[in-house]
C-alpha cells in the first residue's frame, strides 16, 4: 500500500477513529514503563470528544514528563540580529 493510499483512508475515518489511531502511534514512540501496560486497541474506547466514556479511567497520562529538557540560557534574549534581517 502507497503513502497516498493510507493517506486517504486515513483522512476517510471519522474524528474518533483518527485519534485512537494517533494514540497508538503515541504510544509505540514511548517505552512504557514495565509496570504499566498499554491498552490493547480492542480496550481502547474513545467518544467523539477524545475523553474516555464515563467510568472510564480519567487519570491523565503524560508520557512526555518523564523526558528531560535543556533550555539554554540565552533562550529569552532578543535576537538584533533577526530584528535587522526583518526590517529589511
Amino acid at each position: 500500500m502507497s503513502i497516498q493510499e493510507l493517506e486517504q483512508q486515513l483522512l476517510s475515518l471519522d474524528l474518533a477513529e483518527r485519534i485512537r489511531i494517533l494514540q497508538l502511534l503515541a504510544q509505540s514512540l514511548t517505552v512504557p514503563s514495565v509496570s504499566q501496560r498499554s491498552p490493547s486497541p480492542d480496550e481502547l474506547n474513545l467518544t467523539r470528544d477524545g475523553e474516555p466514556p464515563a467510568g472510564g479511567d480519567r487519570t491523565p497520562h503524560h508520557p512526555l514528563r518523564s523526558i528531560s529538557m535543556t533550555i539554554p540560557p540565552d533562550f529569552d534574549e532578543p535576537m538584533s540580529e533577526l530584528w535587522d534581517v526583518l526590517e529589511k
